[in-house]
């Protein structure tokens, strides 16, 4: 599949007078010559799908430009869920010199301390997927509050504003996973005729979302409605039909997986109602794309709180379900419907 088949309009940026040049940014060390660009990037949270797609994109972004004859190497660093291993990563790529470090962060504010080592080192920074608030960092994330109204919303609305609703979310403490349960409940607050009956992580797994989901459902004899976030549709929906249950009207991954399980129950004369978007894991490539051309010298223009949004242009429904599912025809069933920057849409995000 073409990425151009998932990849639409301009991208919506921040712009104001908190830029990346006034907090460091802008003042990194002289560029370097491409074969002096190394490139470090420390992911936390890893052995999903998701994020082995993620780290598989950031990579076949490197080599392009390394083809290109514009960087040298790619360090990657996997630190799990934990923490401290993540801030030691990171220590390292400093102690190491790279150019540019960028990374996938597990916290938005426990990463502070090493951030501010990384600036001291006059080495830029930037996190992507997730947003961290130390503003010397340049975060690179869609709006994940927006991301998830948009999945309650259509949950509320199509249950026509009333039923009983579970939440299923990711990994507790998760910077994503915490802005989105927020999402959620401020939206189906709206709404006075629905009721959250359970809300609980599945950790980003289908095995473990299907597990902690049948134990919901022998204990809740009606559920209407599922808001579920990345990488848990499919172990949902399963628990469900494992269950002999009615699948509930639900939101879900906009996975190729998912997809198929969809459309199969569809094609036995259910009436499955679902509705997806993408979580694009080839963000990482927009972080890629930064990182080497800071290197480059070249400078940012501002950014509003020193982040830039990518804006999230598809959507899976009913209606067009076939239609995306013959545009992934090529692609393995793991594989993440997926959008990023094009190489216009970098340049133009600096001066």
């Amino acid at each position: 599949m073409d990425r151009r088949q998932f990849l639409g309009g301009v991208a919506a940026v921040g712009a104001g007078a908190a830029g990346v040049g006034a907090t460091g940014l802008g003042l990194m060390r002289p560029a370097k010559a491409a074969g002096d660009v190394v490139i470090g990037l420390s992911n936390g949270y890893f052995g999903t799908e998701w994020r082995n797609q993620m780290v598989a994109g950031a990579q076949a972004q490197f080599d392009k430009y390394k083809a290109e004859g514009k960087a040298s190497k790619l360090v990657v660093q996997q630190a799990g869920a934990n923490i401290n291993e993540q801030i030691q990563d990171i220590r390292n790529m400093i102690l190491q010199g790279v150019s540019v470090i960028t990374m996938d962060p597990n916290s938005g504010t426990a990463l502070d301390g090493v951030i501010n080592e990384a600036k001291r080192a006059g080495i830029p920074v930037i996190a992507f997927d997730q947003a961290v608030q130390n503003h010397y960092a340049l975060s690179v994330t869609i709006n994940h509050y927006v991301w998830a109204t948009r999945y309650a919303e259509w949950v509320a609305k199509t249950l026509n504003g009333k039923g009983k609703v579970v939440i299923m979310d990711g990994l507790p403490g998760n910077p994503a996973a915490e802005t989105r349960r927020k999402a959620a409940f401020d939206t189906f607050k709206k709404y006075p005729g629905i009721d959250i009956v359970w809300s609980g992580y599945g950790f980003w797994d289908q095995a473990k979302a299907q597990a902690v989901m049948a134990t919901v459902i022998a204990a809740q004899p009606q559920i209407d409605g599922a808001f579920v976030e990345d990488s848990m549709g499919l172990g949902v929906l399963r628990a469900f039909q494992n269950a002999r249950r009615p699948i509930p009207v639900m939101t879900g991954e906009a996975q190729k997986a998912f997809l198929l399980a969809w459309k199969k129950e569809l094609a036995g004369g259910t009436d499955m109602k679902a509705f997806a978007q993408p979580n694009p894991p080839d963000i990482s490539r927009n972080a890629i794309g930064i990182a080497v051309r800071l290197a480059a010298g070249q400078k940012l223009k501002p950014q509003t709180d020193n982040t830039i949004y990518y804006p999230i242009h598809l959507e899976v429904t009913n209606a067009n379900l076939d239609q995306t599912l013959t545009a992934m025809k090529d692609k393995p069933d793991s594989y993440f419907l997926a959008e990023w920057f094009s190489e216009p849409q970098l340049d133009a995000l600096f001066t």
